[in-house]
């Protein structure tokens, strides 16, 4: 199965190694790693230093991509009004990288408790 990987776990992937996100070094290894437009955008907007920039250029050429497609828009819709009529409140990237898995039928690789509360309410 292919899989979308979260900035959370990128993050701890780059700063602690494979030893940390074996998931991540799974899916790179096998070929199923994905990359979506709001995580690419909160990499590079965290990027620090040229180190950074040259880890995030090998990420991108070796991970498939998923579009924010119109239906995944109209996912994000449908789950954030859950997310809401339920209490869930977590940010909308979060709930946009949601949408776009489903949308596209991959797991999602995560260390954040927002992905776990919207995960249960995404059809």
């Amino acid at each position: 199965m292919k899989v979308l990987i979260d900035s959370s776990s990128w993050i701890d992937f780059l700063r602690e190694g494979g030893n940390r996100q074996p998931g991540v070094s799974a899916a790179l290894k096998s070929g199923t790693a994905l990359l979506c437009p709001v995580v690419w955008a909160e990499l590079m907007s965290g990027m620090r230093g040229k180190r950074e920039q040259e880890a995030l250029k090998i990420i991108r050429q070796s991970c498939g991509w998923i579009d924010m497609d119109e239906a995944s828009w109209d996912a994000t819709f449908i789950l954030r009004t859950a997310a809401k009529a339920k209490g869930v409140n977590c940010p909308l990237a979060d709930v946009m990288i949601v949408a776009c898995a489903k949308r596209h039928g991959a797991g999602l690789l995560h260390r954040d408790k927002h992905f776990d509360a919207l995960l249960k309410l995404a059809v």
